[in-house]
């Protein structure tokens, strides 16, 4: 976008599974009315090795947002303390997003 707005999402192990949430949410884009450019725009923020991985089958702008000590891999539950660790890793790093220069829209897929 002109305006260097980039749409967001995230990706981990739970919802990379094939013909799951996240391939219905890329198809949505193809097929939508006038959404298929959007799609450029468009970066996968994926949480672990299987996300990553899944994700760059399927879509090329997936970005591996690294931890040093937590496991983003499981469904986590609300509020739990690994919740809890991937909303403020998340948050951080949307302020980096923020800090470049960028606008975001963050959209969640369930």
């Amino acid at each position: 976008m002109k305006d260097k707005t980039v749409i967001l999402t995230t990706l981990n192990n739970a919802w990379a599974e094939p013909n799951s949430i996240f391939d219905i949410f890329i198809e949505s884009f193809k097929v939508g009315n006038n959404t298929k450019g959007l799609l450029k725009h468009l970066v996968v923020i994926c949480l672990d090795d299987r996300a990553y991985s899944r994700c760059l089958a399927s879509y090329p702008h997936c970005y591996y947002l690294r931890t040093n000590e937590a496991n983003f891999t499981k469904e986590a539950f609300y509020m739990s303390s690994n919740y809890l660790d991937m909303m403020w890793r998340r948050t951080e790093f949307l302020g980096t997003i923020l800090q470049m220069g960028y606008n975001f829209i963050f959209t969640v897929r369930n």
